[in-house]
């Protein structure tokens, strides 16, 4: 007996150990294996004087993960549905709702509507009959419907004692005259209330004024103070690193571009000039100086680390610094 159990615990406890091995496996899998994207993207030869097309654009973007296990992507005008495959299979979006939805369709059309009976089916004897009774219906309906009107007005024009309804006697007081004093008491409060309007905006602005005065203070405050640099330090290169990894590590892009004038293309060159030692083997620019076109051939690649991602998050959330500053700016929200 005891031997048995002891048997069972091991298998269970190999067990154990493999989901938790697994588990812990795909774990590292998805924070250490990145996630490669890529761009293509093209545009022919196009003259800006007719229009410009946006069909006449392709652009692909794809991604994969792990050996292309999980990939997808979307291309444009081909298909601009984005679809997710996991070892080659879509998995998104689902075919299994629209297939159902028109089986759904193709039965209850050959269905009759309800509430609808076939009259080939009712016998020449009781054709009769039904189209009477169905007659009768209709009539004590309206009848019905007639008596319910008529015992509504009732109702309406009338209380349960006889009396006037509430109605009646508001227009009733409405139209008993008025008093002197009353008149002139209406008159006193109407200009007490205009002279006291002026005055009430005035202060309502002021402290309004006053509040985003000193919360300006408060911002001013925290900002110089030592804390918030270094969050502010901290939080800048963790994203600055997030960013760096997110750009393609390799981008080829051909450019053609003509504005029509020879003066504005020229600037455009001066720029791309100015900009050349980022884009150095990465962009190429063609200028047109004749005609207003734009031409352009793009091919990025890159990828994304989750752990890069996840780590910059928890080192900037669990930092006493920002935690400080975070909590200082709802404070300063709040008052």
């Amino acid at each position: 007996m005891l031997a048995g159990v002891l048997t069972f615990l091991k298998i269970l406890g190999i067990i154990l150990l493999c989901v938790i091995g697994f588990i812990l496996i795909l774990l590292l899998l998805i924070l250490f294996v990145p996630v490669r994207y890529r761009i293509d993207s093209s545009i022919p030869r196009t003259d800006l004087d007719g229009g410009f097309d946006a069909e006449k654009v392709y652009a692909r973007v794809s991604f994969s993960w792990l050996l292309h296990i999980l990939s997808g992507g979307i291309v444009y005008p081909e298909n601009k549905q984005f679809e997710v495959r996991l070892f080659g299979i879509r998995v998104f979006p689902l075919r299994k709702k629209k297939e159902k939805a028109d089986n759904k369709d193709n039965k209850d059309e050959g269905k009759p509507s309800s509430g609808v009976v076939e009259m080939s089916n009712i016998p020449e004897n009781d054709h009769a009959e039904a189209v009477k009774e169905e007659a009768d219906s209709v009539e004590a309906g309206k009848e019905e419907a007639s008596e319910k009107e008529e015992a509504s007005e009732k109702e309406e024009n009338n209380s349960p004692d006889g009396t006037a309804t509430e109605k009646e006697s508001d227009e009733e007081a409405l139209d008993e005259p008025k008093s002197f004093l009353d008149v002139l008491w209406n008159i006193i409060d109407k200009v007490t209330n205009i002279l006291e309007t002026p005055q009430n905006v005035f202060e309502k602005i002021q402290y309004t004024i006053s509040r985003v005065c000193g919360k300006i203070s408060m911002i001013k405050t925290t900002i110089e103070n030592d804390i918030f640099k270094r969050a502010f330090d901290l939080v800048k290169r963790k994203l600055l690193r997030i960013i760096k990894m997110i750009l393609p590590d390799k981008c080829n892009i051909r450019l053609g571009l003509g504005t029509g004038d020879p003066a504005q293309t020229a600037e455009l060159v001066g720029i791309f000039g100015a900009m050349y030692p980022f884009l150095f083997n990465k962009v190429s620019f063609e200028p047109d100086f004749d005609e207003k076109v734009i031409e352009m051939d793009a091919h990025l690649k890159g990828h994304i680390t989750l752990f890069t991602v996840v780590y910059s998050a928890a080192v900037c959330f669990f930092n006493k610094d920002v935690k400080k500053v975070i909590r200082r700016f709802k404070k300063i929200l709040r008052s």
